[in-house]
């Protein structure tokens, strides 16, 4: 059965993870991704991240999960030989992407004007840290810079403190989504309408669309939210983060009327169940007569806090399981995520064997479809394990194929020393 990308070919210059993580849900949708690493690598081969003490055989953990499912050719750019190589690879892609800064794709004469004379029907896709325009549009950039600049940092955190940033890379998560949606919407415009163009997105972008609520909040009012510690800075009432009587946190978001008297009975406070100053979901989000009440938003959160410390976390987990009133989540550590069997049954998850470790796993394809799935290929690949293969496609001749190795083994082996 045919994948949706299957027979399509792209040429990935990317490094890190916004422009790489794009290239996998390729990848994982069929396109043939033919990475372009330089002599020593793309750099996120060598990034072991904290707690990593896998062989050095074994990938990095960033690099594994930007880079599975591709095909690695390994060239010095700088050269006329290794620029040829992409050059040629262009005139048959579909696609070429990068991540990289505009001016080292215009030195390299990989800029937009230049890669649509080399093929006229290539989608050329570029995202960045802060946009295409601007200013700032060639400034270097890394995940902290944009959750700053976006606005993000400044949400999270307690209200009485510095500003947190988020614990995941979400910045560059986030804009390799909306990279590979801008480059599928190409390949789709294309397809209907004959034209191929060029693709332009940005981590700075994606953080203010994530925003596109509390950012709304302010163009409508005027009134930038605060941040708001354990709880949303744009809601009001009992959402919030609570610790159960064994120290595990909650969030608890929402709870109909009918499920309050319960829930105060199981945490061993029936009379606040009866108190009338909870007694129906407006007041619980201080919305009472006169206006909105914070000091009515501080008391029930307080309350709230006390009936959560009278049980264990997993008694509040069957509880809420039992409660189809109250949406409320353990917060889990990524041991628990990875076994959830949620995870499992959707194969957000998937096994995959890697070179030091055997078998373990990686994240897999989340976009489920029904007559044309994608899949998780292979695992990351060693560099330059598609070169020879590609530039015989190609038509080079052995003895170009062999200076072109060996120009970069010796160029990587000055680099690292070795």
């Amino acid at each position: 059965m045919p994948q949706p990308l299957t027979g399509y070919t792209i040429i990935e210059m990317g490094t890190a993870i916004q422009g790489p993580a794009a290239g996998v849900y390729l990848s994982d949708m069929g396109a043939d991704v033919i990475k372009i690493e330089p002599p020593i690598g793309d750099s996120s081969r060598f990034h072991r991240g904290v707690n990593n003490e896998t062989p050095p055989e074994t990938p990095g953990s960033m690099f594994t999960a930007g880079n599975r499912g591709k095909r690695s050719v390994c060239l010095d750019v700088n050269t006329d030989a290794g620029i040829d190589v992409v050059r040629q690879l262009i005139k048959d892609a579909d696609v070429f992407m990068s991540n990289y800064r505009a001016h080292f794709l215009n030195r390299l004469g990989l800029d937009y004007d230049s890669v649509k004379k080399l093929n006229p029907n290539a989608i050329y896709a570029t995202v960045n840290g802060f946009g295409p325009l601007g200013p700032d549009a060639d400034r270097p950039m890394v995940e902290g810079a944009v959750q700053a600049r976006g606005g993000l940092a400044n949400l999270c955190g307690p209200s009485d403190g510095l500003p947190t940033p988020s614990g995941a890379t979400i910045a560059d998560g986030a804009g390799a989504m909306h990279f590979a949606l801008g480059i599928v919407t190409a390949l789709l415009a294309k397809e209907r309408h004959g034209v191929a163009q060029q693709v332009n997105t940005s981590s700075l972008g994606t953080q203010i669309w994530l925003q596109s609520w509390e950012i709304q909040q302010y163009l409508l009012t005027g009134k930038p939210l605060k941040r708001a510690g354990n709880h949303m800075p744009n809601i009001r009432g009992p959402w919030g983060v609570y610790a159960a009587s064994d120290g595990e946190a909650f969030i608890f978001c929402l709870i109909g009327d009918k499920a309050w008297k319960p829930f105060c009975e199981y945490g061993g406070l029936p009379d606040l169940a009866s108190n009338p100053f909870w007694d129906d979901g407006f007041k619980r989000m201080g919305a009472l007569p006169g206006g909105q009440d914070d000091a009515a938003v501080k008391r029930v959160r307080a309350d709230m806090a006390k009936v959560f410390a009278n049980r264990t976390s997993a008694e509040w987990s069957a509880f809420f399981r039992s409660q189809d009133d109250i949406i409320a989540e353990k917060i889990q550590n990524h041991a628990e995520v990875a076994s959830d069997p949620q995870t499992i049954a959707n194969e957000y998850i998937v096994p995959m064997e890697f070179d030091g470790v055997g078998e373990s796993r990686v994240v897999g394809n989340l976009v489920q479809l029904s007559e044309t799935p994608g899949s998780v290929k292979t695992a990351p690949p060693a560099l330059g394990n598609a070169t020879r293969e590609v530039m015989e496609a190609l038509g080079y001749l052995d003895d170009d194929i062999n200076a072109i190795e060996q120009h970069t083994a010796q160029l990587r082996k000055k680099i690292l020393g070795t």
